[in-house]
Order: structure tokens, then sequence, then C-alpha cells
């Protein structure tokens, strides 16, 4: 039986809270200039409600700063290649009426406009009516209906709760449990893009930073009380698994890329992810809603589904336990795996089985065996 799929048995709909969850949030950047065009904010709007549709919570990974801040950090790094992500303020209640209540701000580019674009992104959402997790120490605790949610996150920085900071971890999990019904942690962390498909058991390196050991966080997580753990950061999907009764989805892709993330092979590729919890901390259900980007980089509902056969797929590898598997139709398979194929990531759908030893010859027997 999924430990992850269990029967409310009675409890009242006020004693459990759903939860969607999304990728990483990049609605393109007007720095050093602005490139939306005229009705751009009431489409992406419509889009993101329509995509997102109705929960009691929903959250996602906010990258880049809300600002009208014109100093970045990143200019001075001498790179050609700047990715520094300015949106404008008003993009924070457009988030609010899209459905987003909580969002996860530690990542690498929140700091993109420095101190103050950071703190400019706090105010504004928070005028928005909008929490956010990821500064250090903090823990939000929201009131769903009866039911206490605790929020955390954390990222591979020490700008923010850094998950290397095991110490840290347990006492904010610790709190969080204490003061609430329920306590869901946010990692963004990993390795990034094409590549980085499967979950690893080892610390991450990319672009010579340590990207943390997300498994073993997670799992960890979960161990000190996390009822519920959301990954970000590869801008890929990666696998899920039901660990002690609890779900961890350890990358949920991309959700809004606009003019900023790639939609190559399978960074187009991503979900939303639903759970539903009781106020007894019992997990009750999941799904997703297969995502897939436009070329605006906007999210569309995937009408193939490809996001239910590559999470089977990578949920089965280890070090995943083969716990979480999604409902798929038979008849789309195909068109999933010429999909993988044309993708390039088939090679990453594999156990990897370590190779056998070689054998040892004993040279002087061999000698006398074959002499005349």
């Amino acid at each position: 039986a999924d430990e992850c799929r269990r029967d409310p048995a009675g409890l009242p709909d006020a004693a459990i809270v759903s939860i969607r969850a999304t990728g990483d949030i990049v609605i393109g950047s007007d720095f050093p200039v602005s490139h939306y065009p005229p009705g751009f904010e009431q489409r992406v709007e419509a889009t993101l409600r329509q995509t997102l549709g109705q929960a009691d919570v929903i959250f996602g990974n906010f990258e880049g700063a809300l600002t009208t801040h014109n100093r970045s950090p990143k200019l001075r790094s001498g790179s050609p290649y700047v990715f520094a992500f300015r949106m404008p303020p008003h993009f924070a209640p457009m988030l609010r009426r899209s459905g987003f209540s909580i969002l996860n701000i530690a990542n690498n580019h929140s700091y993109d406009f420095g101190e103050k674009g950071f703190n400019d992104t706090l105010a504004y959402f928070a005028q928005a009516g909008i929490e956010t997790i990821g500064e250090l120490d903090k823990i939000v605790v929201m009131r769903v209906k009866d039911v206490r949610v605790a929020w955390v996150g954390f990222n591979y920085s020490i700008r923010h709760n850094d998950m290397h900071d095991l110490a840290r971890l347990e006492k904010l999990v610790r709190a969080a449990k204490d003061k609430a019904d329920l306590v869901v942690v946010s990692i963004q962390a990993g390795a990034e893009g094409n590549n980085a498909l499967r979950v690893v058991n080892r610390e991450e390196i990319f672009l010579g930073e340590r990207r943390g050991n997300v498994f073993a966080f997670a799992r960890r997580s979960v161990d000190l009380g996390a009822d519920l753990v959301i990954g970000h950061g590869p801008h890929v999907l990666r696998g899920m698994e039901c660990y002690k009764g609890k779900l961890i989805a350890y990358s949920l892709g991309n959700f809004v890329g606009y003019n900023a993330l790639s939609i190559k092979k399978a960074t187009a590729i991503s979900a939303v992810l639903e759970v539903r919890l009781g106020k007894d901390g019992q997990t009750l259900g999941y799904d997703v809603i297969p995502i897939r980007f436009n070329e605006e980089r906007l999210p569309e509902v995937d009408a193939e589904q490809l996001a239910r056969y590559l999470i089977n797929d990578l949920s089965r590898l280890s070090p995943l336990n083969g716990s979480v598997q999604l409902p798929v139709a038979e008849e789309g398979r195909d068109r999933y795996r010429s999909w993988a194929y044309s993708a390039g990531i088939t090679s990453q759908l594999v156990e990897r089985r370590k190779p056998a030893p070689a054998k040892r010859i004993n040279r002087s027997v061999e000698k006398k065996t074959t002499a005349p």
C-alpha cells in the first residue's frame, strides 16, 4: 500500500489541507530595459490562474528581485553572461491574484540586485499579502481552516538558511513542529539542467559551488519531523518518494521562465504538485498537473502528460525507493519514449550498473597450459 495515499478515516474537511506547489518562477526582467509587451501582465495572470487551479495554499520558488534598484553586483564580475533578474514591483499583487500565498526566496538569484533589491522584494510581497520563506531563521505559520501549517526555506548559501548547517535544520524543524500541526520544508539546491534529472546521494557541485546533498537533506528533514519536502533549483523535474509516510518532491522544474529560462529538452517539461495532508500529519494523497513551456516560456497544461511518465521513471532509480508511481495512460507511453529520446535523456532513465571487476589471470598457469 502507498503510505502517502491514506484514507482520511473520518477526518473533517476543516482538518485536511490541500497544497499546490510549482517550480521556479522568473517573469522575465526589465533590466537594463523593459521588454514586456502591451497587455503582458493581464495575459500572464490569466495563464497562471488557469494553470494553478484551486488549493488551500499555493506555493512556488521565486527567482530574482522585485525592485526598481538598478545596481547589480553581478555586473562587477566581468562576465559577458550576466543573469540578473529584476521584475517590476507590481508583479507582486499579480502573483497574489494568480493564487500564490507563499513563495520561497532563498535562491541564487535573490541577491541579483544586492541587499537593497532583496529587501525590496520582501517588502513588496508582504504588501501584496504573500508570505516569504528562506530568510535566516524565519518560520512562517499559516492558519488554514483548522490547521496550523509551518513553512521553512533552505538553500546552499550562508545568506539564507544553509542546508549544510544540519544543526540549524534541526533547530528550525523542531521549532516549527512546536508551533504548528504540519511542517513543510522547501529546499533550493542541486546541479542544474538536462544532465541533472537524477537524484544522487552525494554533494552536488555546479559552477564550482557546493550545491548540497539534496537526498540526505530531504530525508533528514523528515526524520526531524517535516511532513512534506518540496525541492527546487535544477530547472528540470526529478523523482519523488514516499519516505516514512511523507512525500518528498526533489525538484518541480520550471513554472514561469518568460524570456529567461531554457525551453531546451527536459527543461520545458514540469509539473504542479498537489498534496493533501491531514491535521494529524498523515499524507492523504498526491498528484501532479503536467506542464510544459510554450514558446514564450509560459506554462500550459500538457495534454501529453509527459511529466507523469518522467517522474515515474526517475522515481524508480536508486537512491529513491520506487514508492511513488503516478497513474499514466498506456497509450501515451510510446509518445513519451519518443520525446525522451529526442531530448537526449534516455541514458539517465536507466539504472547505472557498476562495472564487474576484471578477472585476474594467473600468468604462470596460463604459460603451462598453452605450452606445446
